[in-house]
Parts: structure tokens; sequence; C-alpha cells
């Protein structure tokens, strides 16, 4: 029994599969058929955008939908190649191989194959935790940044040119001429497609299904329109359909220490991205993720891409997003949907390889536009400038370092952010609210105070890092009460005091033995109170440890009110 309840706990399928009913089918069997509808080109595409063959896309998106069903607590989620991942896969191999070499695949399948074990070590050790590194705002700011470079990275197969960077925009310029406007119409086509199409279908009985197919109906026109009457435009070209054999990528020191970081950055990365829309629909439908089973599955999703010629996949938004809408109830919805890729891998290859390149470029340049959220920006920076400071800085950081050296910057720079509003805590003289035991910032309260009495409120746990702040602002609030005989340090909002914090409360208390003050302690919480009782603070201490301020307050100034109910 407890064999069977472990196995359940790894394998979430064992609870949901047996429960399995018939009307449940049917949402997921049209889940999946759109799902793989839109799946198609977008793997093609992504594995284009990453520098591999066409199929190492499709590779990436059977068999890690089948492996992530058996592990998934989410519901609705697809897993898949993803534009971030794509860019982060070429940044890290492009210095390493050349792109389209067998050794170039071999690296990608390294890839995602430590990608996948550093994900799922992170889940069977319950160390989801760990992934809380990166911020809200450290991701979107990294997923803004990384889009703007896929815009300006598919300009050129959108204009039909070689050309690439700072060249692009000067022959965009001058010569304008020699720049094919077939990518802009498909782009232009693409975008109508999208919502403006969906806004106008919308009254319509079947409107958001024919909104979800319209991309790919249109796609199907324009390649047909360059087939039959013969424009030049670039190709994808004939890629092999056949299923790859399932092979274990080679990892040794060379590769380990090449790839180990990138590997880290694109797990967490892609992780993040996923269990943000996992948790969004999971609290729509009033379902709980464990995080750290997502981990164990996206792990398993990108061992299996490894193992069968893909590159790092993760959760899409978009992708998850249509899944859901198109009523799919369980997993077995993403297992269908690679059957269906494979089925059109095998059988539709020839038509796949018609696609046009520029309008590929076009359908990756829509989605990555959709990343690029300014918006975030604007919202954070007014909420706490801190937060939009982190945006901006990993958005500029990947701009000018890169993807891999931007979201490790912006990592840094949310934990000195962190470790700089934790070193300036809010220190608040406070006094008592009339008829009341309760006790508020005498700046924005009107409050009732005693002069041999100075009672203080700090806001923040105490440690190394601000005991010295701390230290000096409470010797400024004495300057300013002549009159005081008692310090009394409220420390309900405090949630642990070190032990550099907790030497620097003691020779603050032997600077005032000169100015005759004593300081006490109240509102202390257990936990900091069991870490003062093993060290010599509370037998130095000159004053006493009261159990809420309202009590301290009565005892040090010999008021007798009583307003307790």
């Amino acid at each position: 029994m407890s064999l069977l309840k472990s196995l359940s706990k790894l394998f979430p399928i064992l609870h949901w599969l047996p429960l399995y009913q018939r009307k449940t089918f049917a949402g997921d069997l049209s889940a999946s058929l759109i799902v793989a509808v839109l799946l198609i080109p977008q793997s093609i595409a992504y594995a284009l955008l990453a520098g591999l063959p066409p199929q190492a896309g499709i590779y990436a998106s059977i068999l890690p939908l089948v492996v992530y069903a058996f592990f998934a607590s989410s519901m609705v989620q697809s897993v898949g190649p993803m534009a971030i991942n794509a860019i982060m896969t070429a940044t890290a191999l492009a210095p390493l191989a050349a792109i389209g070499s067998a050794q170039y695949s071999a690296l990608a399948a390294s890839l995602a194959l430590l990608s996948g074990l550093f994900l799922a070590a992170l889940g069977l050790l319950r160390l989801g935790f760990v992934t809380q590194l990166l911020s809200h705002p450290v991701i979107n700011g990294f997923s803004s940044g990384a889009a703007i470079l896929i815009v300006l990275g598919q300009l050129s197969p959108l204009l039909g040119t070689p050309v690439q960077g700072i060249q692009l925009f000067t022959q965009l310029i001058h010569y304008p001429t020699q720049l094919h406007i077939f990518g802009l119409i498909c782009l232009g086509l693409l975008w109508l497609a999208g919502q403006p199409l969906a806004h106008l279908l919308k009254p319509l009985r079947h409107g958001a299904l024919l909104a979800k197919l319209s991309p790919l109906l249109l796609m199907l026109i324009i390649s047909a329109a360059v087939y039959f009457l013969n424009i030049k435009t670039p190709l994808i070209g004939s890629f092999s359909a056949s299923l790859p054999p399932l092979i274990w990528p080679i990892l040794n020191q060379n590769t380990l220490a090449q790839l180990w970081l990138p590997a880290i950055t694109i797990g967490l990365a892609g992780f993040l991205q996923s269990i943000t829309i996992a948790q969004s629909l999971a609290l729509k439908a009033k379902r709980s993720i464990d995080s750290n089973q997502e981990l164990i599955g996206l792990g398993a999703a990108n061992i299996a891409a490894a193992a069968s010629g893909g590159f790092p996949v993760s959760g899409g938004f978009s992708r998850t997003a249509v899944n859901a809408a198109s009523g799919a109830n369980t997993p077995l919805a993403g297992v269908m949907t690679a059957i269906w890729i494979a089925l059109a891998a095998h059988w539709l290859s020839d038509y796949l390889a018609l696609l046009p390149q520029s309008l590929l470029a076009a359908m990756i340049i829509l989605v990555a536009i959709r990343l690029i959220d300014f918006n975030f920006l604007f919202r954070s920076w007014h909420y706490d400038w801190r937060d939009g400071a982190a945006f901006a800085c990993t958005a500029i950081a990947v701009l000018a370092l890169g993807v891999m050296l931007g979201i490790v910057a912006g990592v840094g720079v949310s934990l000195l952010l962190f470790l700089y509003r934790s070193s300036q805590p809010h220190i608040a003289v406070v006094g008592r609210i009339a008829g009341t035991e309760h006790f508020r910032n005498i700046q924005h309260f009107a409050t009732q105070t005693s002069a041999p009495v100075v009672a203080v409120r700090i806001d923040e746990s105490l440690y190394f890092g601000n005991s010295a702040k701390i230290q000096a602002e409470l010797m400024q609030i004495l300057d300013q009460a002549p009159a005081a005989q008692h310090l009394l340090l409220i420390l309900s909002a405090v949630n642990s005091i070190d032990y550099s914090a907790m030497q620097a409360i003691s020779l603050l208390q032997e600077n005032l033995r000169a100015r005759q003050i004593k300081i006490h302690l109240s509102d202390v919480k257990r936990p900091v109170m069991d870490h003062l009782r093993r060290s010599e603070m509370l037998a130095t201490l000159d004053g006493e440890v009261f159990l809420s301020a309202h009590l301290a307050v009565q005892a040090l100034s010999e008021e007798n009110e009583d307003f307790s109910i």
C-alpha cells in the first residue's frame, strides 16, 4: 500500500486516469487537434530560431508531451519548444559548434538533458523554493529583452536578406528596393488573422474555433500561393519525416563545463514561465498545482526531448491557454497532440517543406512581440521603483550582454535590490491611540506618548546588513528625546535576529548606560525569543521583556489605564 502511495505521488497519472470518463475524452480530443495545428508550424519555426534543422522542433513536440503526461500535476499544461528556449539555446551553442552541424544538434540534445536532470533533481529533492530566485520583474524583463532580440534577429529572414544588425537598417534606409516585401505582407496578414479577426468572428457560433484556426489556414493559403504562383522566396526545404531512434546524449567533462550554466538558466527560465501559466489556469479551475511535481514533469519532458533528438522545452503561454480554452481536461490531450504531430510529420512532410522562411519569421515576430511587456515596467515602477529597476536592468542587460548573461545579471540585480531594501528598514516612533491599546506611528496618527518612554517599532528582521543602520537611527531618535529614560523596541514585525544584530543591540545598551537609558523589548516572537535565550543578550539587557507594547508603556510610565475587553 505504501509503495502504491509513493508511486501515485511520483506519477499523478495514477490519480486521474482510473477516474477518466468518456465525456472527458471529447474535450481532450478537440483540444489535441487544435493544439497540434498550432504547434506544428511553431515547432518548425522555433527549431530554425535555435539554429537546428526543422525536424528537431517536431521531435521536441512528440515524446516530451507523452512523458510529461505521466508526471504532470497540471491538467492543461502543454509543453514543447518555446521562442525564449530557442534563442537561449542558439546563444549558448553558437560559440561551441557550427550551426546546422551534427555536433550542434548533439550539443542541443545534451543541453536539454542537463536542463532536465537539473529540474528533476530540484523536484525530487523538494527544492522548488530555489526557483524563487527569479522574481516576476526579472522574468518579465528577461522575456521582454529576449523578445526584442528575437524580433531583431528575425528581420533578416523576414525581409529576405543575409544582412543583419546595423547594416540591415542601413540597407533598409538606402536600398529599400533590394528588400523583399513578401515577408512584410505575411506579417500584416498574420496580424490581421490574429486579434482583429478574432474580434470580428466573436459573435459567430463557432467564432472562437475559427479564430484559432485562421492563422494556420492563412499559412496554408500563403504557402499554396508561393508554390502555384512561383513566388521567389526561400522555403524550409525537405527534411526527415522519420521518427528518431532513442539515443542517450553522451556527456563528457568538456560538455559539462560548457553547458552546465546555460542548462540551469534555461531550465529555471522555462520552468517559471510554465508554472506561471499553470498556476493561473489552475486557480480558475479551482485546482492545485504542486511546484515540485511540475519540476519533475518538466525535467522528464526535457530528458525525453534530449533522448529523441530535440532541444530544451517548457510550457508555453499561448499553447497552454489554447489547450485549456479548447476543452482540454487532462494531460491525455497532450498525448493525443503528440500523436497528431507525429502523423502530420510523416504524411505531410512534403507539404511542410513548402513553408516560406519569411512566413515563419513573421509568425515568430508576432509571438515575440506579445512577450514584450512594457506595461509591466510602468506598473511595477509605480508600485515600487526597485521592482521597476529590476525589470529595466534585466531587459537592458539582455540587450547588451545577451540572453545568458542577461538573466544572470537580472538575478544579481534582484538580489542586490532585496539586500538594499532589507538594509534600509522602516523604523517608526509610535504612540498609543487614545482609549485603546493600539500603537501607531506618531507622524501619521494622533497619539499619546510619555516623555520618559520612547517606543520604537522596527519593521524588518535584524541581521548584519542593517544592524549598523538601525543602531544609528535609534541614536538619532534618542537625541531628539532628552527626557528619555527607557527605549522600548517593539519587535512585532521582527521574524529573526542574527548574532551580529544581537551584538549591536548589546553594544547600544552599553552606550546608553552613560545616559541612564534602559533598553526594553516587547512583542517578541517565540522563535526570536528562543535565539535570545541562547545568547548573552538577555543577561546584559538593563530592561525587561514585555508581552505587549501596551503593558510595557503602562509599567514604564506608571500609567494605570486598562483598555482590554
